[in-house]
């Protein structure tokens, strides 16, 4: 039994579970409105006990951040259901992302398209809730064997530049970049990530993430993190250039030499635009175009709208943790492929 308490512009997001009749199996009571957290909790969670899930939606609360994680943190030592909080476009570089996590909440939902939202919020409510933000070392002994059979590779290469720039802001560049990056360095590669553009993210993911602090940078996951070019030799170096423009970032050289240069697209109509405008850029060079949230009937139909002689269309899978890029695994190695030395 799922307690959902809703802003009114939330109030259908569970809808697609279709779990408002006894007999699915997931009865779902829905309160919309502007809420106190803490009120709510000494004085109305008492008629809500048997419900399993609490589902809250963070616009619905008038709650300072710190009053919302007070009143979680008391709502957990008093009730046993498992809290979910919908919080859409929270970064994990947000203080109160982490506040969150220290507080004990492990379902989060901050997606920002509804694809994503939905299958977060899936997860969220399935019988094992969302792991991505479970420590390390508290989900089991299968996930540290499934880590260790990865197949590992020889690079023969040294400092590959391998460019990551988005069509639009919110693309997923860094999830992208991130998740290449960790990938390449569990396969075997060296890796840097290098931060070149103009978010300057990287110092708030490094203290979320508890990244070790190394020379101009970080290690995190054997991945060398820093927002200047590397001093030191690595066999791959990775310039998350988010969606800075070529002429706004003045880095042209850099990204005309690159070994390998991504684009990461978006393909919903209103996207189709800056997807083809930037794609213009990269006349002459060519670039791998990776497509994020493409639904697989018309993938055919977005690869031949956007494929041509220069560029090589990829459909990305989902990448809920922003440093697992298992699940496009694949793609990773096609696009470094030239660059493994057979053994």
């Amino acid at each position: 039994m799922v307690l959902y308490l809703s802003s009114p512009q939330h109030t259908n997001l569970l809808d697609f579970i279709g779990g408002y009749e006894p007999e699915d199996g997931k009865v779902i009571k829905k309160l919309v409105g502007q809420f106190s957290l803490k009120q709510f909790i000494v004085y109305d969670m008492r008629n809500f006990s048997q419900f399993a899930d609490i589902v809250l939606d963070r616009i619905a609360f008038g709650d300072t951040d710190g009053e919302f994680v007070q009143a979680i943190e008391e709502f957990l030592t008093m009730y046993t259901a498992r809290v979910t909080v919908i919080h859409e476009g929270l970064m994990q570089s947000n203080p109160f992302f982490g506040t969150l996590i220290e507080c004990g909440v492990r379902n989060l939902v901050c997606g920002t398209e509804i694809g994503e939202i939905q299958q977060e919020i899936a997860e969220c409510l399935s019988g094992e809730g969302m792991l991505r933000y479970v420590q390390k070392g508290q989900q089991g002994n299968e996930k540290q064997e499934e880590a260790q059979e990865v197949e590992r590779y020889r690079f023969g290469c040294k400092n590959v530049g391998i460019v990551v720039m988005g069509t639009q802001p919110r693309m997923g560049t860094t999830t992208v970049t991130v998740g290449l990056c960790v990938w390449l360095a569990r396969v075997g590669a060296s890796v840097c990530y290098v931060e070149a553009n103009r978010s300057r993210c990287l110092e708030r993911l490094a203290k979320s993430y508890g990244m070790e602090q190394e020379a101009d940078g970080w290690r995190f996951e054997g991945v060398h993190f820093s927002s200047v070019e590397p001093q030191e030799e690595f066999q791959f170096v990775v310039y998350d250039f988010g969606a800075d423009t070529t002429k706004q970032y003045g880095q042209n050289d850099l990204i005309k030499n690159a070994g390998q240069r991504l684009l990461v697209c978006g393909t919903k109509p209103y996207e189709l635009g800056f997807s083809a405008r930037r794609k213009k850029e990269f006349a002459g060079m060519g670039a791998w175009l990776l497509c994020p949230f493409v639904a697989d009937g018309i993938r055919e139909e977005m690869a031949g709208m956007l494929q041509d002689a220069q560029h090589k269309v990829r459909f990305l899978d989902y990448q809920p943790e922003l440093t697992d890029g298992e699940g496009n695994a694949g793609i990773y190695k096609e696009i470094v492929a030239e660059y493994i030395v057979e053994p």
